[in-house]
């Protein structure tokens, strides 16, 4: 190196600092893919790549797996060639997403490399993409959002914001709690109840496994005696086919023995048709007679139709209770429909109205008044339209209701198991602080066959006695209980 000038050492110094900061760049830029060409290609689509340039890393579970060789618009959307290293086996149901390192971080391509076969090969798409949000897409969507809570709190404020609002609002709230509190004293109070009748449902059940258990041995018996009966009939075939034929000719002997006498039975057999053919005697004249048999055949088909009648004939059963919000008690009513025409029947009850009737007396010239809490009656009579255009499947009622007039109509929905129904009574304003008749409107739910539920608002036109009610109920048919007295075991009681 003695030999060499000052200037040819800087220049071969500067040579190979070059040399060392171009092989770095290389290194650090991630080019090496570019010069070696190592791996495979696959192209992936996307509608927005949101900042992604080329020779931007590919990661696989954060690891570098490839780099971006190549971005181009195809038809509206950009297309990704991705050079893959050898190493990276990519799956048919391989996805692509892109992410960032950070809220303001570079931008990368994450590929997840699936795992269903076959693998794709140098050339194949990544199906599966997930495109990045839009960040002004957001801020649209977020300002609609917003104005529609404007306008939702708008309207609420109109609603709720008047003190006639608040007062209601308010006095909802009250009067649900009123109704939970009754609720839960209804429930306290028939706890014991309700345990008796779990206690009864165990004690049938019990009954039920004892009379399982006593006649087992029984029937294993008559399964035994069967098997037995079917032994000795496949052992004693022979003999019995034998017995058989021998009472064969026994009778046959008897019949020969006595035929005689069957001839002349016969005969005198004949002689009694022959009598009867010709109108002798009462057969004969029930016989020739066209009158006495045009009588008998309609006083039978009077009988036929009075049976027809009967079968036809329904009768139902109703139990129900409700709980009035004012005046904050029970209600309890029975009902008897007797039904003898689909489209005709009579209600007959008996009704338990905490509200009583208003009595006015006159005593030597002063009147009295007095209000007297009683049973009441109803007495209806309704009629049914089916085929009707207007009023199908409505019925009309009239008569008696909680021992005043009324009138009253249903509307039938759901093959009769909601009833919507509309009654008016008490035209002469003879409940306690009434003004106007007693409306009130409600439905019946059927929930089961037997069980319904029941709701509604009551006496309208009085604001003393307005408000809401609910209850529940049981309707039965008389073959309801033929059935359940039928069947039903005897329940201990303790």
């Amino acid at each position: 190196m003695r030999g060499l000038s000052t200037e040819l050492k800087v220049g071969f110094f500067a040579l190979i600092v070059l040399a060392i900061l171009s092989y770095m760049t290389f290194k650090v830029g991630g080019f090496e893919w570019m010069i070696k060409k190592k791996g495979y290609t696959v192209y992936v689509y996307f509608k927005n790549i949101a900042g992604l340039d080329e020779k931007t890393k590919v990661k696989v579970a954060g690891v570098d797996a490839g780099a971006i060789e190549k971005i181009e618009l195809r038809e509206g959307q950009a297309r990704l060639t991705l050079r893959m290293g050898p190493d990276v086996k990519l799956y048919s149901d391989a996805s692509a997403a892109i992410k960032a390192t950070g809220l303001l971080g570079d931008k990368y391509l994450e590929v997840k490399i699936g795992s269903k076969e076959p693998h794709l090969k140098s050339g194949d798409t990544i199906k599966n993409v997930t495109e990045v949000v839009d960040i002004d897409d957001m801020a649209r969507n977020l300002s609609e959002v917003s104005a529609n809570i404007n306008k939702l709190a708008s309207s609420l404020n109109e609603a709720l914001g008047t003190e006639e609002a608040k007062a209601s609002l308010k006095e909802t709230v009250i009067n649900l709690k009123d109704i939970t509190r009754n609720l839960n004293d209804t429930i306290y109070a028939n706890d014991k109840r309700l345990r008796k009748v779990l206690d009864n449902i165990n004690d049938l059940t019990a009954s039920i496994n004892d009379l399982v258990k006593t006649n087992k041995e029984p029937f294993t018996t008559a399964m035994a005696n069967f098997k037995d009966f079917s032994g000795s009939l496949k052992s004693d075939g022979p003999e019995l086919i034998t017995n058989l034929n021998k009472a064969t000719k026994e009778l046959k002997a008897m019949v020969e023995e006595n035929r005689t006498s069957i001839k002349s039975t016969t005969e005198s057999i004949e002689n009694i048709a022959k009598k009867i053919d010709s109108g002798e005697g009462t057969i004969g004249k029930l016989v020739k007679d066209e009158r006495l048999y045009e009588s008998i055949n309609k006083a039978a088909e009077g009988v036929n139709r009075t049976i027809t009648a009967v079968e036809r004939f329904r009768t139902f059963i109703t139990f129900q209770a409700e709980y009035l919000t004012k005046p904050k008690d029970g209600k309890g009513y029975f009902y008897v429909t007797l039904q003898p025409r689909p489209d005709k029947y009579y209600i007959i009850g008996v009704v338990g109205d905490p509200v009583g009737s208003v009595k006015t007396t006159k005593t030597d010239g002063a009147v009295e008044t007095k209000v007297e809490k009683k049973l009441e009656f109803t007495a209806q009579f309704a009629k049914r339209f089916k085929e009707n255009d207007l009023l199908k499947d409505t019925a009309l009622r009239i008569g008696l209701t909680e021992s005043t007039f009324g009138i009253g109509a249903d509307q039938f929905f759901m093959k009769d198991r909601l009833k919507v129904s509309a009654d008016v009574w008490d035209f002469s304003s003879d409940e306690e602080g009434a003004k106007n008749p007693h409306v009130k409107v409600g439905a019946d739910y059927f929930i089961f066959k037997n069980l319904f539920i029941s709701g509604g608002v009551d006496n309208i036109l009085n604001k003393k006695w307005r408000g809401g009610y609910i209850g529940a109920g049981l309707r039965f048919e008389d073959e309801d209980f033929k059935y359940l007295f039928g069947t039903v075991p005897r329940i201990p009681t303790k």
